[in-house]
C-alpha cells in the first residue's frame, strides 16, 4: 500500500470511526405524559385527577410525567402540610408502581417562614431525587412564599435537566418586578439538555403571544426541547398551550380548551 493510499484509508476509516461515535452519542426519544389537568385547593381531588393521569401514562408506556404548577396541594399559601405530605407519598407509591419519573408540581413548608412553590422529582423507584423551587415570583405568589434556593440542573435516569414554574421563564412585565436573569440559557449552559415546565397561569388570552412567543424564543436560544404543561380552567383556553416545543415551533401541542392527558415524545439535546 503506497503512502496516498495508507493516507485515504487512514482518512476513510476516522471518519466512519466518527460517524458511529456520532451515532452512538444521538439521544433516544424519551416519552412522556403531559397532565393538563384542573388544579383546586382540594388535595384529594387534585390527587384522585393525579391518579387517572398515572393511568394513562402506564397505558401509553410513558418513562416521565408531568404535573401543572401547584397540581398536588393547590396553587396557594394556605395548604395543609401533612395532608400534602400523605398524598405526595401516594405519589411516590404510583412512580414506582408505573416505574415513572414523576415532575410534581406542589407548594411544600421546609422549615423556612414561608413555603416554597415546587416541583418534586421522584424516580422510578418511587425516591425523591430532586426539588427545585420557584425563583421568580410573582407580586401575588411574594407574599404567600420563599424564592429559589435549590439547583437549576438535575441529573435523573442519566438524563441533565432543568426545571421552571411559570413565571420563571418569561418574568411576565406588569407580574414581577424583574430582572428577567435567563434561566433557560443558564440551565443550558450548566449542561440541560431539555427543560421541564410546569404552568398555572390560567385563561386572560392577552397574555398568550408573549407566553407561547418566549417558549419558542428561548428553546431556540437554549438549542434544547422545552416540555411545558399548564394547568386546565374552568372556562375557555389557557393562556399557555401545553406541549413539547422545540426551537421556533411546538413540535406537539395539547388541546387548548378543558383538561388533556397525553403522551408525547421529545429529543433531548445531544450530550
Amino acid at each position: 500500500m503506497d503512502g496516498t493510499t495508507r493516507r485515504g484509508f487512514l482518512g476513510s476509516s476516522l471518519a466512519l470511526a466518527a460517524g458511529g461515535l456520532a451515532r452512538a452519542q444521538e439521544a433516544k426519544p424519551e416519552r412522556i405524559t403531559l397532565a393538563q389537568i384542573a388544579v383546586g385547593r382540594n388535595v384529594k381531588e387534585n390527587l384522585g385527577r393525579m391518579r387517572e393521569a398515572f393511568g394513562q401514562a402506564r397505558k401509553d408506556g410513558a418513562g416521565w410525567i408531568l404535573f401543572p404548577e401547584g397540581a398536588l396541594s393547590g396553587y396557594w399559601g394556605g395548604f395543609d402540610q401533612a395532608e400534602v405530605a400523605a398524598a405526595f407519598d401516594e405519589v411516590r407509591a404510583l412512580c414506582r408502581e408505573a416505574k415513572l419519573v414523576g415532575l410534581v408540581g406542589t407548594c411544600w413548608r421546609e422549615g423556612a417562614p414561608k413555603p416554597h412553590n415546587q416541583i418534586r422529582v421522584v424516580d422510578r423507584s418511587g425516591e425523591l431525587a430532586a426539588r427545585y423551587a420557584k425563583t421568580c415570583l410573582t407580586y401575588g405568589d411574594a407574599k404567600d412564599y420563599e424564592p429559589g434556593g435549590f439547583p437549576l440542573v438535575h441529573t435523573v435516569e442519566g438524563l441533565a435537566f432543568g426545571t421552571l414554574i411559570c413565571n420563571d421563564l418569561w418574568v411576565t412585565p406588569g407580574y414581577t418586578d424583574g430582572p428577567n436573569p435567563h434561566l433557560t440559557l443558564k440551565q443550558a449552559k450548566a449542561g440541560a439538555r431539555v427543560v421541564f415546565h410546569a404552568v398555572n397561569s390560567g385563561g386572560d388570552q392577552r397574555y398568550r403571544e408573549y407566553h407561547e412567543s418566549n417558549l419558542k424564543l428561548r428553546s431556540a436560544e437554549a438549542r434544547c426541547p422545552f416540555v411545558v404543561v399548564n394547568a386546565a380552567v374552568r372556562s375557555g383556553e389557557v393562556n399557555c398551550a401545553s406541549g413539547v416545543v422545540s426551537g421556533f415551533e411546538y413540535a406537539r401541542m395539547l388541546p387548548r380548551k378543558g383538561e388533556a392527558v397525553e403522551t408525547a415524545e421529545f429529543v433531548p439535546k445531544a450530550p
